[in-house]
């Protein structure tokens, strides 16, 4: 979280208000909520309570587990539109109606018979998520966690640690209109689970 993150004129004062850690400034509220985040993030290691169902219901679970200590709409949708440089996010008003086909499409999502394959399902659906964009706060690490835990659930290991900040930043905001650099970001981050 930076200040004005996403170009919402009332975000960082919005962002301050739910707080639930009384943080006073953007500064204090960043620091905190990434001590929070990564003790919530730090609990979720076993992945078989995710792993039943990667549902629209799960993925509000997620988001609401990881950001319960930080604010007050974790795991709510958005009711604002937000953008961010030239990238506008779905729309407020179409968010659930996006969110179900996305979900559904990930439900009826077939196995994958390569890692080929995998990295490009991959990267459409996390490019999906991203466009999404459903909540105020948090929404790429969400994501991060949710595609992570959806691709072990398919017996395939997404080594993050084996990418660089920058690379995935990058491969992030080309996806937009070009998956193909995420897609190799997958390409080079994915193996069949031992």
């Amino acid at each position: 979280m930076t200040a004005d993150k996403y170009e919402t004129f009332d975000n960082d004062d919005f962002l301050l208000q739910e707080n639930l850690l009384d943080a006073a400034g953007l500064e204090e509220l960043e620091s905190l909520e990434a001590l929070a985040f990564a003790a919530r993030a730090a609990q979720v290691q076993d992945w078989a309570a995710f792993s039943a169902s990667f549902s629209e219901a799960r993925f509000k679970a997620l988001h609401g587990f990881l950001f319960q200590d930080v604010y007050a709409f974790a795991g709510t949708y958005r009711t604002v539109n937000i953008a961010k440089g030239g990238t506008r996010f779905c729309q407020a008003a179409y968010i659930e109606e996006n969110a179900a086909s996305l979900f559904d499409a990930i439900g009826k999502e077939p196995p994958w018979q390569s890692l080929e394959e995998a990295a490009y399902r991959l990267a459409h659906f996390k490019t999906e998520l991203n466009m999404l964009h459903p909540f105020r706060e948090g929404n790429g690490r969400v994501i991060r966690f949710f595609i992570y835990g959806w691709a072990l659930s398919r017996n395939i290991v997404w080594q993050l640690e084996n990418m660089t900040p920058d690379t995935y930043l990058d491969a992030m905001i080309a996806s937009v209109t070009d998956e193909q650099p995420l897609i190799e970001l997958f390409r080079k981050t994915i193996h069949w689970k031992a």
